[in-house]
């Protein structure tokens, strides 16, 4: 025999007496907003959360951001809303497993008909009829409907629909069920309120109204979502801010402060576009546009590359022009070009120290092949079986001290090698100081002795080394690597020196560091932070006749 039905109204009291009954089995559902609202989300949690889970890792993956929550709600309320009536239908039609609906103790079926005729009110049901075991309430609108008293208790059942479209099904399903609640109500006023009746036949009136919707605002409302979501769905994942892992909408120490990264590039190429991939583990993002030679007037293809790294920051990897690989100096001018020509489209002064050397860059190679064609040949050292280029050693404008105070003779003299272009020269030293800079705090004592054989040869080596890379930092991975390289030379160059060199050149570095003192942490400086610092060393290695030196 089944168990006495229990009514659910969604109260915290309905859901654990309901514990893990499935279906409600042995509940009869109210049609409140409460009851309805938690029976839908119950039947449908999982799903609910796949569809959420599925919008925010769609959205992760695709560099969406705090965008991807959004996208994963979203999808969850497509679902909720497009499964929400074969729920109702299922829940509270007559199938379902109400439990034992008997008569009140005591009361035969003929007082239970007189006491339903005198307290139903449904504006709904125009008439009720009865009969020994069985009373049936018609409805124009709503269809026909039978309350029958059986050996199990009391059953509604549905027996004719005034449509047969099964998209109405779930709404006879709600009728029966609601008009089922006043039956209950008027038999057992303890288990159903007046109020919530009302509420029940309000909310299944407004819901067939919204189902009479015409089609044409229907249509309206459907493709104004399907719109809206696939805007959605298009900003999430083909937007420049999805496609570039968000690095258009970033800024970058090389550009106008004012401007983002798109912004930038976006007022120099046309018909530019957004791209990523990963290589070995490691994250790269390119943009590639049009841009116009201004010497011959033809269309040139610009990309270039972002390397991103773990900690969210990323630099400039490289650049190509037609598919063919730039060197150095070249990315350095478009550089130059791109930050030129949005300042001056947008009339913003020059406020970046970077701007006024980018002037000097289209010189510096010549600068540095006419440097080494008029270096003297130097003697044959002992030390040095052949005879080599000598590259101009630094000499002091300033106050007046003896350099061998500091090295000794050189018996060593650095060389001019060629670059991998083929074409350009860079010195030797200066190539063997960016190598080992980085291992400062394992130099030995062949080591050092080793770079002080190169005499006041070092010192210019190592002021060239460190200039051209961080100049090369400050375009690919920004002012904290920047910084955070020269304290690394700095290191370097006193471990090599004994911690004493009185030039002026020295000093006026050592004064960068001291300055830094109580400001800032190089090891978590930002780009924005380290700015000032790095400005400073680039001016004053190029006051000290710094030269860039393309490996």
């Amino acid at each position: 025999m089944k168990e006495l039905f229990e009514i659910y109204d969604g109260s915290a009291e309905a859901k654990k007496a309901k514990g893990k009954s499935k279906n409600l089995s042995g509940f009869h559902p109210l049609f409140t907003a409460a009851a309805r609202r938690s029976i839908a989300l119950d039947a449908l949690k999982i799903w609910l959360l796949l569809g959420f889970i599925v919008g925010v890792v769609t959205g992760v993956a695709t560099g969406a951001g705090a965008v991807s929550v959004f996208l994963g709600l979203l999808i969850a309320a497509v679902i909720y809303f497009g499964f929400r009536d074969d729920v109702y239908k299922k829940v509270y039609g007559p199938e379902h497993d109400r439990g034992q609906l008997p008569l009140p103790e005591g009361m035969s079926w003929e007082e239970a008909v007189d006491r339903i005729r005198r307290g139903f009110a449904n504006p709904d049901v125009e008439q009720a009829t009865d009969t020994a075991d069985a009373m049936t309430f018609y409805s124009k609108k709503r269809g026909t409907y039978q309350l029958k008293n059986t050996a199990d208790g009391l059953k509604m059942t549905i027996l004719t629909k005034p449509s047969k479209s099964s998209k109405k099904e779930y709404l006879y399903a709600v009728f029966s069920s609601v008009l089922l609640s006043q039956v209950i109500a008027i038999l057992y006023p303890e288990k159903i309120s007046a109020e919530q009746v009302e509420e029940e036949k309000a909310a299944v009136r407004k819901m067939f109204g919204a189902h009479k919707m015409p089609l044409v605002i229907e249509l309206a409302i459907t493709a104004a979502f399907v719109a809206f979501a696939a805007y959605v769905l298009y900003t999430t994942l083909y937007s420049d801010s999805a496609r570039s892992k968000c690095i258009s909408d970033s800024y970058l120490n090389l550009f106008p402060e004012e401007a983002t990264v798109g912004e930038v590039l976006d007022d120099f190429f046309t018909d530019g576009k957004w791209d990523n991939y990963e290589q070995n583990g490691v994250t790269y993002v390119s943009y590639t546009g049009i841009g116009q030679n201004t010497q011959t007037g033809e269309k040139i293809e610009i990309s270039i590359y972002f390397k991103l790294n773990n900690d969210k920051t990323f630099g400039i990897d490289r650049m190509t022009w037609n598919g063919d690989t730039m060197n150095t100096l070249e990315q350095l001018g478009v550089i130059s070009a791109l930050n030129d020509s949005y300042r001056e489209s947008h009339d913003l002064a020059s406020s970046n120290a970077l701007d006024s050397a980018f002037d000097e860059l289209e010189n510096a190679l010549d600068e540095a092949l006419t440097d080494s064609a008029s270096s003297e040949a130097a003697p044959e050292s002992e030390a040095v079986s052949t005879s080599v280029t000598e590259s101009v050693p630094y000499t002091e404008t300033a106050d007046a001290y003896d350099a061998d105070d500091v090295f000794s003779a050189a018996t060593r003299f650095d060389e001019q090698a060629t670059s991998t272009n083929g074409m350009d020269t860079y010195s030797k030293l200066a190539g063997e100081i960016s190598v080992e800079y980085n291992h400062y705090d394992e130099l030995t004592e062949e080591i050092k002795e080793y770079f002080l054989s190169y005499g006041p040869y070092f010192r210019t080596a190592w002021l060239n080394a460190m200039y051209t890379d961080i100049y090369e930092d400050t375009g690919r991975y920004g002012n904290a690597t920047a910084l955070y390289d020269f304290v690394k030379y700095m290191s370097f160059y006193d471990e090599i020196t004994s911690y004493y060199d009185p030039a002026p050149m020295s000093q006026a570095f050592h004064d960068v560091i001291l300055s830094m003192e109580d400001q800032i942490y190089v090891d978590t400086a930002t780009d924005r932070e380290a700015a000032p610092y790095v400005d400073e060393v680039i001016q004053t290695a190029e006051a000290n006749g710094a030269e860039l030196q393309i490996w």
